[in-house]
């Protein structure tokens, strides 16, 4: 009777122990799988046609003379244009550091990666800047530089 008891008990905690590692990862997955854009998110019931970021707006690159890739985004209900704060060189001289703007339909985020072509003091080299996307104005939240060294 009470190698029952303790095999009940045994059984019991090891299925505690089995549904508890299963939460984890699952939760471990979830979070994963969360992004720099969820902190974003743009309420919305419909999406205008063509629009690729936060709800209503186009963002579009184009190459701008010199190597340099330049910006806008477009207001797909106004149909005012707000250009991006810089050109960008498309790669730097060794033929790394490239361009990227990332952005998504549902959130206010745009991350733009690359060397600005003309920048400030702050801005020289290769650099990541986060901007909040907020009454059609780009506000630069964070901008992390890197410098590389070869030896």
């Amino acid at each position: 009777m009470i190698h029952r008891i303790k095999a009940s008990i045994i059984n019991i905690l090891f299925s505690f122990f089995i549904l508890l590692v299963l939460v984890s990862y699952s939760y471990a997955e979830i979070s994963k799988n969360r992004s720099h854009f969820d902190c974003f998110l743009v309420p919305s019931e419909s999406h205008i046609k063509h629009a690729n970021f936060a709800d209503h707006y186009l963002i579009k690159t184009y190459g701008c003379g010199g190597g340099a890739i330049c910006g806008e985004i477009k207001n797909l209900l106004t149909n005012q244009v707000i250009g991006l704060p810089n050109a960008y060189l498309i790669e730097d001289e060794n033929g790394q550091n490239e361009f990227s703007i990332d952005y998504r339909l549902n959130s206010s985020l745009v991350i733009i990666s690359g060397i600005a072509a003309d920048p400030n003091e702050d801005e020289e080299g290769y650099a990541k800047r986060y901007y909040h996307f907020i009454d059609d104005k780009l506000q630069l939240i964070s901008l992390a530089t890197f410098t590389y060294r070869c030896e």
